[in-house]
């Protein structure tokens, strides 16, 4: 037999089989892949088995039930939501949207005072702690052990877990993504080791959730964002399942603690949280590290290095409002009991670190609120953060990973990696930190043309508060001019992205009566830096509002002997144009050999285009005349 069909025997006879499919040409049986390390405390997942101990049949999970298995339905999990709150005082279920197909999207708020709205909460000076799992649907065992805590809390009365609610409010929200949830099949995660049968990672218009926090096109991120800005919760969880290199540990995590949190709640995520999480996980067993990757480097060596996100994700959105998001990655390769195992300890440890001083927390988080809605309209201060890029600085690291061999593969024709048992510790440089690569200063305010409402009525989905003008302004205005304009190759989520090159302006701008001011005195002024400042990784800009900009108004003249002489006089008029197009011309090969991108370069730069075409239609605002 040749060594891939050996490869396939023994994995089928390691896993078996999941589920059959019809159809004679089609794959019969689902393969799990499984990691070849699993931490050894795993087999006891003594937390696991507390939190089950004694527990009816009727208030145990699909998974609970199942040895970690299978996953419930949607329709098992909401029953089982609705049979917590029948059993406990100290439980409110509440729907807080409906889903692109039509399902109902539930939470549990958990508060032992029963203040289950948010003006309640703010009331008991108690942190609020929003738990979310099943974004991407089939990573979702965090479903599972998120009803465990809640049963923890206020059913079994497990000691530890009740006497968290003497400092929190939970909202615990089982399942993001619904019809996702229900688009069930066993081929829907060939990397993951089970469940048997799971969800998808996209909800059912082909979004996926974690990338739609920012432009909110969906129903399901629409409900969210409503549920979130009423609550603002001071802490959040997003539980995930990562995929990718098989290793040692079982979980790893994300979260903002450098210039993309707001100060001070960055300094108790460095401070606190952090070393704590670390060194209360490694004592229950677990290995834990930060997310990212390997990369091989010039020399042929291996540094890890950490991923730098945006708000368009859960953790970074959070974030961009001064409150810690945990995104949890347990390990798709491990079993799935190692899998909730971890994902059922790294919420404890982090509920506990929260819950011991959460005024700490609180205080941290409203303190960044002050602290950049008090920046507005100071020059002096510094500038606010926006992208970055993992910095090329380093410390030292032990990673642990696995050896792997190679092994000759029939459908390569090539040498295919897998991975060993033997474990690979070896001592490289971890690159954790973040170099800013974008940064703007705070305006007062920004204002938004009445003929640009899509963009205000966005800003309302993310709980702004704007003002309406109420007279016609005609003045000078701050904003840019949008030049070198780039889409993506690709759809993205729903939409092409475009990139550009700003040049700031200032300009004779008329801005109708009923438009839209939006101070930045407010707590949320990081997270409208996020949305309107185009310099922005995630500005609304690039997502496609307002991308009307961007069109070509019309021919200008009816060939080269009217547009050239065009070109040339705004050389003459303007010398250090020709300097960035001299630059642009060596730097860039493709524009160099395209001579109608040359001349659209310079006529884009002339006076012969509409004003409003590639200039910036939000207007920064520095000093409030009117």
């Amino acid at each position: 037999m040749d060594c891939v069909r050996k490869h396939a025997v023994s994995l089928a006879l390691v896993t078996g089989a999941i589920a059959l499919i019809p159809g004679a040409m089609a794959q019969q049986q689902a393969l799990s892949p499984h990691s070849m390390y699993e931490p050894p405390a795993a087999k006891a997942a003594v937390s696991l088995a507390a939190s089950s101990a004694n527990v009816p049949p009727y208030l145990l999970t699909t998974g609970e039930k199942t040895q970690w298995h299978e996953t419930g339905t949607y329709g098992e999990t909401v029953a089982l939501m609705r049979r917590m709150e029948r059993m406990s005082r100290m439980v409110k279920m509440e729907q807080f949207g409906a889903t692109a197909q039509g399902r109902a999207m539930y939470v549990l708020v958990v508060s032992s005072e029963r203040a289950f709205t948010p003006a309640a909460a703010a009331k008991t000076q108690k942190a609020v702690i929003l738990i979310q799992s099943g974004i991407h649907s089939g990573e979702i065992e965090g479903k599972d052990t998120a009803l465990m805590l809640v049963r923890d809390m206020v059913i079994t009365r497990h000691a530890h877990q009740a006497a968290w609610l003497k400092n929190a409010i939970f909202i615990v929200m089982p399942v993001f993504n619904v019809d996702g949830h229900e688009a069930r099949s066993p081929f829907n995660r060939p990397n993951q080791n089970g469940p048997a049968i799971a969800g998808t990672r996209q909800q059912a218009q082909l979004v996926n959730l974690n990338r739609d926090y920012v432009k909110a096109a969906t129903p399901e991120m629409r409900a969210w964002l409503k549920l979130y800005h009423a609550w603002m919760p001071d802490f959040m969880f997003d539980n995930h399942v990562t995929d990718g290199a098989d290793y040692q540990y079982d979980v790893t995590w994300d979260m903002a603690h450098h210039g993309d949190i707001g100060e001070p709640a960055r300094d108790w995520v460095n401070e606190r949280f952090i070393p704590q999480l670390n060194k209360r996980m490694e004592a229950d067993g677990h290995l834990v590290s930060p997310y990212g990757e390997l990369r091989k480097t010039a020399d042929g060596g291996r540094e890890f290095f950490v991923e730098v996100f945006s708000p368009r994700y859960s953790h970074l959105y959070a974030a961009a409002l001064n409150r810690p998001c945990l995104l949890v990655e347990t390990h798709s390769l491990k079993d799935a009991k190692t899998r909730a195992w971890s994902n059922y300890d790294i919420m404890v440890h982090a509920i506990d670190i929260v819950t011991e001083d959460p005024q700490k927390l609180r205080t941290a988080v409203r303190a960044a609120d002050a602290k950049y809605a008090a920046m507005a309209g100071d020059r002096n201060a510094p500038p606010i953060y926006l992208a970055g890029k993992t910095s090329q600085s380093s410390h030292p690291l032990v990673y642990h990973s696995l050896k792997t061999a190679a092994f000759q593969s029939e459908i390569t024709g090539a040498a295919v990696t897998r991975y060993t048992a033997e474990k690979d510790d070896f001592a490289t440089l971890i690159h954790d930190g973040i170099d800013t690569t974008a940064e703007g200063q705070e305006p007062l305010g920004f204002l938004i043309p009445l003929e640009w409402k899509e963009i205000a009525d966005e800003l309302a989905l993310h709980g702004v508060q704007m003002e309406r003008t109420t007279k016609p302004l005609d003045q000078l205005f701050d904003t840019w001019r949008l030049t070198d304009v780039r889409y993506a190759p690709a759809a993205s989520e729903g939409g092409m992205m475009v990139d550009y090159t700003l040049n700031p302006v200032q300009e004779q701008v008329d801005v109708p009566s009923g438009s839209y001011w939006v101070p930045m005195h407010q707590r949320r002024a990081r997270l409208i830096m996020a949305l309107l400042h185009p310099a922005a990784p995630d500005a609304l800009i690039r997502w496609g509002f307002a991308g009307s900009i961007f069109q070509t108004m019309g021919r200008i003249g009816a060939a080269e002997y009217l547009t050239v002489p065009i070109a040339n006089k705004v050389a003459e008029e303007r010398p250090e144009l020709m300097q960035q197009f001299q630059a642009k011309l060596k730097d860039d090969a493709t524009f160099a050999a395209d001579p109608q991108a040359r001349l659209s370069w310079w006529i884009s730069r002339s006076n012969y285009q509409p004003s409003a075409a590639n200039r910036y239609p939000v207007l920064e605002v520095w000093e409030k005349n009117w």
